[in-house]
């Protein structure tokens, strides 16, 4: 500093260290600013949740299952208001299902052990009484049948519509027997 300059006072300081005190003063309120939000945050954050159930799964315990089927309107299966629906039962479960036809088209309810893609023809039944009577003509609209059958094997079957060509249109869902 120059001594034939008058002293400077405290509205006088230099811009440099002006510049430099809100340099440190933001920084430190951003430090700050970061501590308690993440704190907050840490506070307030949910805390972790099962994973949700698989959507358009019906898992069945119990030795006796009951399954309401309804086939239709259109080449689709409703099973507990779900379209096509994954069905897991427990190895060993004797399974009735009461299939009542909705649809203005003939329809079956059959499990079989190949999976899609469907021919004209789909497979044999996968265990005895599992297919609803004449599956290949199907049961009439308006009409119901039922099938029962003992889900003796583990493993992923499927169920389909037995009457030509309605599996290979998508009239199908996967139906598992769990160990």
């Amino acid at each position: 500093m120059d001594p034939s300059e008058p002293p400077m006072t405290m509205d006088q300081t230099s811009p440099q260290r002006a510049k430099g005190s809100g340099r440190a003063l933001a920084i430190g309120l951003l430090v700050v600013g970061l501590v308690v939000g993440l704190g907050i945050g840490y506070l307030i954050a949910p805390t972790p949740q099962a994973p949700p159930a698989p959507e358009n799964v019906i898992e069945i315990s119990g030795s006796s299952v009951h399954l309401a089927v309804l086939s239709g309107p259109g080449l689709a299966f409703s099973i507990g208001g779900l379209k096509n629906p994954t069905i897991s039962v427990e190895r060993g479960a004797n399974v009735t299902v009461h299939l009542s036809n909705i649809d203005n088209l003939p329809h079956s309810f059959v499990v079989v052990a190949q999976g899609p893609p469907y021919g004209a023809d789909p497979p044999a039944a996968a265990f005895p009484g599992a297919e609803t009577p004449m599956a290949m003509d199907g049961t009439m609209a308006g009409e119901s049948a039922t099938a029962s059958f003992t889900a003796s094997t583990a493993g992923t079957y499927y169920y389909v519509c037995h009457v030509p060509g309605h599996a290979a249109g998508g009239m199908y869902g996967t139906f598992v027997v769990r160990a």
